[in-house]
């Protein structure tokens, strides 16, 4: 899936910059959209490991 979602955006990132006309204001806030939806999963992702990494560093403390 992250995969698929990282060739759609190389691909319209390749599209946005070949185009000569310019980008427009809404093209501008949909790419922001995106870039903070990516942003958003990848650091809930990474705080899902770390609460399990640490869950897991806690029950060893406490010998379980």
């Amino acid at each position: 899936m992250l995969a698929t979602l990282a060739t759609y955006l190389r691909r319209a990132w390749r599209v946005i910059r070949s185009d000569e006309r310019g980008l427009t204001t809404l093209e501008y806030v949909i790419a922001a959209g995106i870039i903070l939806v990516v942003l958003a999963a990848a650091i809930l992702a990474w705080n899902n490991g770390l609460a399990q990494r640490i869950g897991e560093l806690v029950g060893q403390l406490l010998g379980q």
